[in-house]
């Protein structure tokens, strides 16, 4: 694997500037010999799934390399999470990514953003939150891509310009040579989305000289964190995750609890026809279900008095891609509900996926503000 993977003009295609105040105190937090942490936050990518080793994962490239660099300890935290977008991410943040109080934070989430119901306000407000609950930390942007080039990156780069955060983007330095035919997708990928380890290495090293760069650089002067880019993210100020744990379930039947994805414990069932009533306060809710292309079935489900909706647990597979689900579906049940308590009524359907032989669903989790 070559280290030196990333050319000068990849690296200035790829570079969205932005004020360098907090990467500088980064820096001085590296050269004073004082332990630093680097936590990072996105999808699977970040998660490292095509990764040979963990090592190899771009997360731990960077901290190894700055740690060998300064002399100094570069503590990771990697709150990656395989097929979750920034509209988890930001409910999730606090707890899982600021809570270690990180001196270096990293977004990844233009791939994953793709299938996300709520881009703009949920991106922006996980921007924000890492801004003003992390005050001193540096934060970088990053955009990877899919087979295609596609990402949401367009979406993203506006909120980054608007609160000033560096960005890069793997997708605009390396795609453009995939597109020529100097570099084959197999040699960055072995899949449709998630970089190898000659993938993960450029995004160090593109990392890596974002952060020698500003080293190089005066300082520029702090800035204050600017008002809302998109007003409706203001929604997204107050989030909490109710696992089945938390949740208050005043009737169910026919559900037990039992492990989910990522820690939280989840409600599971087989049999057609169980039934759950959930209470909760919050102008916004969502749910979090499993879907997988085994034997999955579907709910129906009533919040309040708004139209009843299906949610499916069957997934289907995409064309040329093997991959199965398995992941953790939110659902946006109201992003506009009246202050107070409301209740959702659900049942587990008879009816099903044509390709699904059962009946199973996971509920992970309800999001609210």
């Amino acid at each position: 694997m070559s280290r030196n993977s990333i050319t000068d003009e990849m690296y200035q295609r790829g570079l969205i500037q932005g004020n360098n105040y907090r990467v500088k105190q980064f820096i001085n937090k590296l050269k004073s010999g004082e332990a630093v942490t680097y936590g990072a936050i996105g999808g699977s990518i970040t998660q490292g799934a095509a990764a040979s080793e963990p090592k190899y994962r771009y997360v731990d490239l960077l901290a190894a390399r700055l740690s060998n660099k300064y002399n100094n300890e570069v503590k990771v935290v990697n709150a990656g999470i395989g097929a979750s977008n920034s509209l988890f991410g930001v409910f999730r943040c606090r707890k899982d990514l600021l809570s270690y109080r990180p001196d270096l934070i990293t977004v990844e989430y233009a791939v994953n953003d793709i299938s996300n119901p709520d881009i703009s306000a949920s991106y922006e407000a996980l921007v924000r939150k890492c801004l003003e609950l992390s005050p001193s930390a540096a934060v970088v942007l990053i955009f990877t891509m899919r087979l295609d080039g596609e990402n949401k990156q367009h979406l993203q780069i506006p909120i980054g310009k608007h609160y000033q955060v560096p960005m890069l983007s793997y997708r605009d330095a390396v795609y453009p040579l995939v597109i020529n035919g100097e570099l084959e997708w197999r040699d960055i990928s072995p899949d449709m989305v998630h970089p190898n380890d000659y993938g993960q290495n450029m995004i160090a090293e593109m990392l890596e000289r974002l952060i020698t760069q500003c080293d190089k650089s005066p300082a520029d002067n702090q800035v204050s964190i600017p008002g809302y880019l998109e007003p409706d993210a203001k929604k997204y100020e107050n989030p909490a995750i109710l696992d089945a744990t938390q949740m208050n379930v005043v009737s169910q039947s026919g559900w037990t609890q039992g492990p989910h994805k990522a820690g939280y414990t989840g409600w599971q069932s087989s049999a057609p026809g169980a039934t759950m009533e959930i209470k909760f306060s919050g102008t916004f809710a969502a749910i979090g279900s499993q879907q997988y292309s085994g034997d999955f079935g579907r709910i129906y489900l009533t919040l309040d008095d708004n139209q009843p909706i299906v949610i499916e647990g069957y997934f289907t597979k995409m064309k040329n891609n093997e991959w199965a689900g398995g992941h953790t579906v939110i659902t946006i049940l109201d992003d506009n509900l009246p202050p107070g308590e409301h209740t959702i009524k659900l049942t587990l359907l008879e009816e099903k996926h044509p390709d699904s032989n059962g009946h199973m669903f996971d509920i992970g989790y309800l999001l609210c503000t």
